[in-house]
């Protein structure tokens, strides 16, 4: 059923057009409109046929690849011009269940301090787990949990299926475009807490996804294995985020800072090509540590 206080924006990279369709037809019956932000993908138009069978969908190219967060916050612009309440965030290849906003827009009520979004509870196709589970802040750092339903305070989520408050967006701000892709979702949630607002996770709502290509083993913690270019910027904007967040105390910098390590000796001994991944992810520990953001040229 059509909810027509929420918008969806949907960013596109070189997508399979048919898993792009299948996402667009899990949502477009359930949202007002669906804003399609074309990150410069080849051999993909704003005439394309795939969109002829549906009326609540507009796209827009960018002309060059800008980065997630740039391609984001214009369909959220978009959304916010006008007058959107909610805003679902997707990637190009999340496939959605019948009566997803439907069954996940109740948590935004009965909490104590303000929601700025919600997510749904996950399933990586690529992993063997039940779910991917939520990861909750403790004075500690994290813990993780594997919930079978509920409402949940998190930490943090991935963005594809994350549904923002509209209201709030103007105190927590957009996205942040510096960093250009990984750790986008994140860095935005903990900014969010850090206002006074919170996450909660929906495991309620569960939904399938792939992270990435394989994966691969570090400290008994499984890791997602990417192209050698997304490991850059995924040690970069770790390691950046863990020296120059305003959003995380101490202890919460440190346990980054120990993940961008674990990332480091990932990709350079397990991913391949070694080579290309060793020089990449030692650049993205450069740049992160001193600061160099935005797109790799």
């Amino acid at each position: 059923m059509k909810n027509n206080t929420i918008d969806a924006v949907l960013v596109t990279y070189n997508p399979d057009k048919d898993l792009l369709k299948s996402c667009i037809n899990s949502l477009s019956f359930q949202v007002r409109k669906i804003w399609i932000i074309n990150n410069y993908s080849i051999d993909f138009n704003v005439e394309d046929e795939l969109f002829d069978d549906f009326n609540n969908i507009e796209v827009i190219s960018l002309g060059e690849n800008k980065g997630i967060a740039y391609a984001q916050n214009h369909g959220i612009k978009k959304s916010l011009y006008c007058q959107a309440k909610f805003i679902l965030l997707s990637d190009q290849d999340t496939i959605y269940p019948e009566n997803f906003v439907q069954k996940i827009l109740p948590a935004f009520v009965a909490k104590n301090n303000p929601v700025a979004a919600i997510a749904p509870l996950f399933h990586d196709a690529v992993g063997n787990k039940k779910n991917d589970g939520f990861i909750l802040l403790s004075k500690f750092g994290y813990s993780i949990i594997f919930p079978d339903k509920g409402h949940y305070e998190i930490n943090h989520a991935i963005a594809s299926g994350l549904i923002l408050n509209s209201e709030y967006l103007f105190d927590i701000g957009l996205m942040n475009t510096d960093l250009f892709i990984d750790w986008v979702d994140f860095e935005w949630c903990w900014r969010a807490i850090s206002k006074g607002y919170c996450i909660i996770g929906n495991a309620n709502v569960v939904i399938k996804h792939n992270l990435g290509d394989a994966q691969v083993h570090v400290a008994e913690k499984s890791m997602t294995v990417r192209s050698s270019l997304r490991h850059y910027y995924i040690v970069r904007n770790a390691f950046y985020l863990a020296r120059h967040s305003p959003s995380l105390n101490f202890l919460h910098r440190l346990n980054l800072f120990y993940w961008g390590v674990c990332h480091v000796a990932a990709y350079s001994i397990l991913a391949k090509p070694r080579l290309e991944n060793i020089k990449l992810t030692f650049l993205g520990f450069y740049h992160g540590v001193t600061r160099r953001l935005g797109r790799l040229d």
